[in-house]
């Protein structure tokens, strides 16, 4: 069914062999009481669980160690689910059948390419024990084929030994370049379907003269390419014309470190409500708001004060700017889970979530993937203000100018630097915000621009009022 493609990916990675063999299979299906799928059985006939493509975030079941789960699906069926790849306590497996409650009947749906389920293998809340969905895999639901060849694809690619990424938003005319460079896909989908067709993973690849990969999840902006060497890799991202990061280096290169930041020192937290009102300022709005009873409500059903500086960014920040980058959670939907998180803020492209709690200075992040825990990630006063301004910067109608510094190199912000003589703090706090957080605030031009760095990306943008102001911002500093 897929055997061609198999090898084809396989190609690209370890020789190992798999040691699973038709008897093994034929052993397998009489204890599940079923057939399993020949995409299925193609997959461990070709590789071994060990194979270094299994690695990353979804490693293979092993065939001796497959088993059924059962789990309701709204309230009338319950699903079989036979998951075969594992990423901690969470599985991604195909619908064996379905009983219908109501009507005391079985079914099967399509037993040749069945359906993909999302689920927790191993629940540890009676949430997790309920859980089924198929779009968390990762993100829509997809045939069992098809998602073999796009996910395997994916872990390949991140198996190789020279890996660079690169952020597809900033990127113009990223796919027609991918294209150009990387033509080639593991999984084809007909004209017909164009239209209708959805993927999860974004695997493309070139076989001549070298061996290239590019996999990327599809609602993530980072694309990965790799390479079998550093040296050839560099050549092609210098021909696509793209900046990029190193994930992995054979020859020294420094490794971008994707993990969340070392925790941060505790220390108080500090009023924001100056740098805010500044922020309103430079933007010509008014700053109004959630209302007093709005906050006194919240924390009455909180059971506690909100952090000071998420008190103050609720009621600076007008709802119509909720929506404009990353979604904030209005103060109506504030509640705490079990572990005392504040749930406040979701990343537009919803691969993060941002959280406080009360009586603590600290900011929390965990990745929207089923299986992620919360990770200390800052403190909230410095990541609030930054917030704060990228939320007026993406907002359309305020028209204020975004851009981002060229050919940037943190030691421009250091005493002597290119950019240190034009650069002060905003009201006289934000280099003192920025301490155990990733982004800092300055303001230009007597505050007619607003600088913000984030340290984790390496980048600095500029946030002007207007072109005009932008264009003499560039002159003075040399920007071009």
């Amino acid at each position: 069914m897929i055997q061609a493609e198999l090898y084809r990916i396989k190609s690209f990675g370890s020789d190992m062999k798999s040691t699973v063999t038709l008897g093994d299979i034929a052993d397998k299906e009489k204890e599940l009481g079923f057939t399993l799928p020949q995409a299925l059985q193609e997959l461990y006939l070709i590789f071994h669980p060990d194979d270094p493509a299994f690695t990353e975030k979804g490693n293979l079941i092993p065939l001796e160690e497959l088993k059924i789960y059962k789990r309701v699906y709204w309230t009338d069926s319950i699903i079989t689910i036979l998951p075969f790849c594992r990423h901690e306590r969470y599985g991604y497996g195909f619908e064996v059948s379905r009983y219908h409650k109501s009507k005391g009947t079985m079914s099967r749906n399509d037993p040749e390419d069945p359906q993909m389920w999302g689920l927790y293998v191993l629940p540890e809340t009676r949430k997790e024990e309920k859980h089924l969905e198929g779009r968390e895999v990762p993100c829509n639901q997809s045939k069992l084929s098809q998602w073999i060849m796009e996910w395997l694809g994916y872990q390949q690619t991140l198996a190789q030994p020279s890996v660079a990424a690169v952020n597809k938003d900033k990127v113009e005319s990223y796919w027609k370049k991918m294209w150009e460079h990387l033509p080639n896909t593991f999984y084809h989908v007909p004209l017909e379907q164009l239209s209708s067709h959805r993927t999860n993973f974004s695997v493309n690849f070139v076989e001549e003269p070298s061996r290239f990969l590019c996999g990327s999840i599809l609602y993530s902006g980072t694309a990965y390419f790799a390479g079998r060497s550093d040296k050839e890799l560099e050549q092609l991202m210098k021909q696509m014309g793209f900046k990029y990061v190193w994930m992995k280096s054979q020859d020294g290169h420094p490794v971008f470190n994707s993990a969340p930041p070392q925790p941060p020192q505790e220390r108080e937290l500090k009023s924001i409500a100056p740098v805010l009102q500044f922020l309103c300022k430079f933007a010509g709005i008014e700053g109004k708001g959630a209302k007093e009873e709005s906050i006194r409500r919240a924390e009455a059903r909180l059971g506690g004060s909100l952090p000071l500086p998420l008190e103050e960014f609720y009621r600076c920040l007008p709802s119509r700017f909720y929506h404009s980058y990353n979604v904030v959670r209005p103060l109506s939907g504030l509640k705490q889970t079990k572990d005392g998180k504040l749930n406040f803020l979701t990343e537009n492209q919803v691969v993060y979530h941002w959280a406080a709690e009360l009586n603590s200075p600290f900011l929390y992040r965990r990745a929207n993937d089923g299986v992620g825990q919360w990770n200390t990630y800052g403190i909230l006063d410095g990541f609030l203000a930054a917030e704060f301004l990228w939320m007026l910067a993406c907002d359309e109608k305020l028209n204020l100018v975004l851009w981002e510094l060229p050919d940037f190199e943190p030691s421009m912000l250091s005493e002597g630097g290119k950019l240190s003589p034009y650069l002060s703090s905003i009201a006289g706090i934000t280099d003192q915000i920025a301490a155990g957080n990733t982004r800092r605030l300055y303001q230009a031009m007597d505050g007619q621009a607003v600088g913000l760095y984030d340290n984790e990306e390496g980048t600095f943008w500029f946030v002007a009022k207007d072109e005009t102001v932008q264009e003499r911002l560039e002159t003075m500093i040399d920007i071009f």
